[in-house]
């Protein structure tokens, strides 16, 4: 039986595989079909055989555009049988009440994991990099010192509400003050939500981010 259910598992995936195979021309019918599986779950599959879909399904999701991963934000962000990782990939491209859903889950999470919290990045020198830097130039510079990935800086530094360089700079020990300041000199919304992040939501999220940089 149980090797029964794994051939079954393999021959979807083996499917799944051949459609990524095809590129952007079959990645949104790959992702439905994903996330219709992750979501409802075939008795006959295999439980150890969710990790590869789930990795497929992640790397695929990012290689998808904003619109695509923001649709499949609102609809996996609360089956909260998923990996919070896994729904931490839409945190950027999620509105407002599935950025909060995907911050309480974070923010719910056992942190006891044995990892030293990393040092917290230096304030001072990322507002005065912001100061002299301009047309967009210190989205790098901000990558760099909050160890992320550059396009995530840019998603970050760009979202028009403000939340996401609020959870970023919280996440990595930036102060209000200074995060308002980035705000103001990038070009940026004042962050009015600051204070109502999760520190430890904060915190799990630009770790995550921050794992994602290779």
């Amino acid at each position: 039986m149980l090797e029964a259910m794994a051939q079954s598992s393999r021959e979807r995936l083996n499917h799944l595989l051949e459609l990524a195979a095809q590129g952007e021309a079959g990645r949104a019918g790959l992702l439905d079909d994903l996330a219709d599986l992750l979501t409802d779950w075939p008795a006959d599959y295999a439980q150890a055989m969710r990790g590869p879909f789930e990795a497929l399904f992640e790397k695929t999701a990012r290689e998808a555009g904003r619109g695509t991963r923001a649709r499949l934000a609102a609809r996996l962000a609360f089956h909260d049988e998923l990996p919070v990782a896994l729904i931490n990939g839409f945190f950027l491209d999620a509105d407002a009440a599935t950025r909060a859903h995907i911050l309480k889950r974070n923010a719910a999470l056992d942190d006891d994991d044995g990892e030293p919290q990393p040092a917290a990045a230096d304030a001072a020198s990322l507002v005065a990099a912001a100061r002299r830097t301009m047309n967009g130039a210190f989205a790098e510079i901000f990558a760099g010192h909050l160890s992320l990935p550059r396009e995530t800086a840019r998603a970050i530094l760009g979202d028009a509400t403000g939340e996401a360089l609020a959870v970023a700079c919280k996440g990595a020990g930036i102060d209000r003050a200074a995060c308002s300041a980035l705000a103001l000199l990038a070009g940026g919304t004042v962050p009015a939500d600051y204070d109502a992040v999760p520190p430890d939501a904060a915190r799990r999220l630009v770790r995550y981010w921050r794992e994602r940089s290779a």
